[in-house]
């Protein structure tokens, strides 16, 4: 007989004499094998996941990061303050704010309750926070408010805000500005000639737009007219570079009775971490009419027949 044959056939013959030892056997190295295999990986670190997730890192200028001093009591505070808002403690959220953001924004504690039950709307919010921009001291951060999906149990209607916030310090600790207000200033910039007084009484800054607060006290018995939008860029704000238009319709009557007393609020789009500075409120088109109709605004009768026309500027960085 062939030897592989025979050898063959002793296989087959051990194998069914011993199939369920064999059976065993290779259960055993198996699962060996498969400890083995664990341990293994197991004895390999775990890569560390990466992450470009820096929240006091500027997004405008990533050069530019909030001091480590400041991070964590930026974190505590907004963090309180959206809880306040979560729970509804209203008193206790408004108390957290700068008090120029309250009597600029939000005077009284009804106003900025209605401000939270509209941006805290039914569901539980969760939230995340960017740095911004780095201005003059001021911590300017994105916040995103979002619907809580897991305690809410529901993707229905998701939901998500943004608003920027600034952290600003005030007498020792850090206080929020938000609504995306920054500040206000009272420059108190006073223009006289024998016409009138006018004076710049406030301006708010928002973080996309800058509102100037101007009293016109008129000393004559005639009409001064500063903007009806009859005349080509009546008023502009000069930022050295370029000017801006008024973006308030309600300049579209900007002017004075005799002997009267009117004050107007101008509002030009401009971001606060533009790099810009404002130089003057430039009023190009001054009209000292004798008669003037708003209905109409003015006419080329009212021109040919005025009793003076010229343009001023008041310098904003006395």
């Amino acid at each position: 007989m062939d030897y592989f044959v025979a050898l063959r056939l002793k296989f087959i013959d051990f194998f069914k004499r011993n199939k369920r030892k064999v059976f065993i056997v290779l259960i055993i190295w198996l699962i060996i094998f498969i400890i083995n295999t664990i341990l293994k990986y197991k004895s390999k670190p775990l890569p560390v996941p990466s992450t470009t997730y820096t929240p006091h890192v500027s997004v405008l200028d990533n050069t530019k990061e909030v001091p480590k001093k400041y991070q964590k009591p930026i974190e505590n505070l907004i963090d309180t303050y959206m809880n306040y808002c979560n729970n509804k403690e209203y008193e206790k959220a408004y108390n957290l704010i700068t008090d120029d953001c309250k009597k600029n924004v939000y005077p009284t504690l009804e106003q900025f309750q209605g401000y939270i039950d509209e941006v805290f709307e039914g569901k539980k919010k969760i939230y995340n926070i960017q740095s911004y921009s780095i201005v003059d001291n001021k911590y300017i951060y994105n916040i995103r408010i979002l619907d809580d999906i897991l305690a809410n149990g529901t993707t229905d209607g998701y939901y998500y805000y943004e608003e920027k916030f600034a952290l600003i310090e005030q007498n020792g600790e850090i206080k929020l500005s938000i609504g995306d207000f920054i500040e206000s200033k009272t420059p108190h910039n006073v223009v006289e000639d024998d016409n009138m007084s006018i004076e710049i009484t406030n301006v708010s800054v928002d973080y996309e737009k800058e509102t100037y607060s101007v009293k016109v006290t008129n000393k004559t018995d005639k009409y001064i007219v500063f903007a009806d939008n009859t005349q080509t860029d009546e008023i502009l704000l000069d930022l050295g570079d370029q000017t801006r238009r008024p973006n308030n319709m309600q300049l579209a009557y900007f002017f004075v009775s005799p002997n009267a007393t009117r004050e107007y609020n101008i509002s030009f789009d401009k971001f606060y971490d533009n790099g810009k500075t404002s130089q003057k409120l430039i009023f190009n088109s001054i009209r000292v009419l004798n008669n003037y109709n708003w209905k109409t605004g003015t006419t080329d009768n009212d021109l040919n027949n005025a009793v003076k026309l010229y343009s001023l500027a008041i310098d904003l960085n006395q």
